[in-house]
């Protein structure tokens, strides 16, 4: 059924522009790629888009295929993607402790590429409490989906090529189901200074690791 898309109107009519336009964005896709799927070509794309020509019907159809799809399916990239976009610290290991995505905040903090860091075990970069917090949450259940969330304080050691480096951190963790359907832990934090990490340790009554249950 495709009656119930929130497709974008103009005057009571399909807005075939928009559609498309934010159908490839949103997916990434070169108009080349699109055109693939759609057996034409990309000038024709780009004409749809540009509002120089209307789409034939066999092509609407098949556009609101796409738009049905991507609108009931939110695929595991999807948020994996909005990990790796954010500026802020956040990265997402698996029960082995790899990374499978990591923030453009983490990145920079790090100091290093993406493809030299994401694939590879979490403790080949990092040390500190953090390691020690990270076993603490495969031991509560984390990657048995039994948390609800962990939250973390401690200093988190960075061993990169351009040397080792130690800040205080604050981490909160959770669980998230990928497309295999393996449990994945996000790691969210925020680099901290001494007197704001002795005030937040002060409020968690001096707890370093905390962890909230699902049942």
């Amino acid at each position: 059924m495709v009656e119930n898309l929130n497709l974008p109107v103009s005057s009571g009519k399909v807005n075939w522009p928009s559609v498309i336009r934010n159908f490839r964005m949103s997916k990434r896709l070169k108009q080349a790629a699109l055109a693939a799927d759609l057996g034409v070509t990309q000038a024709m794309i780009s004409r749809w888009e540009n509002g120089e020509s209307d789409p034939p019907e066999r092509v609407k159809r098949r556009m609101m295929e796409l738009v049905q799809d991507a609108f009931v399916v939110a695929p595991a990239p999807t948020w994996i993607d909005l990990v790796t976009m954010n500026p802020g610290i956040e990265f997402v290991t698996d029960s082995l402790g790899m990374f499978k995505a990591v923030s453009l905040g983490a990145l920079e903090l790090f100091g290093i590429e993406r493809e030299a860091i994401e694939g590879r075990q979490a403790s080949q970069f990092l040390g500190g409490d953090f390691i020690e917090n990270a076993g603490l949450l495969r031991e509560k259940g984390m990657f048995q989906n039994d948390l609800a969330f962990a939250q973390s304080m401690g200093s988190l050691e960075i061993n990169v090529p351009s040397g080792l480096k130690t800040v205080l951190c604050d981490f909160i963790h959770w669980p998230r189901i990928s497309d295999a359907r393996a449990v994945l832990c996000v790691h969210s934090g925020a680099v901290i200074d001494e007197g704001r990490y002795t005030t937040r340790l002060q409020q968690r009554s001096g707890e370093k690791f905390i962890a909230r249950k699902t049942f």
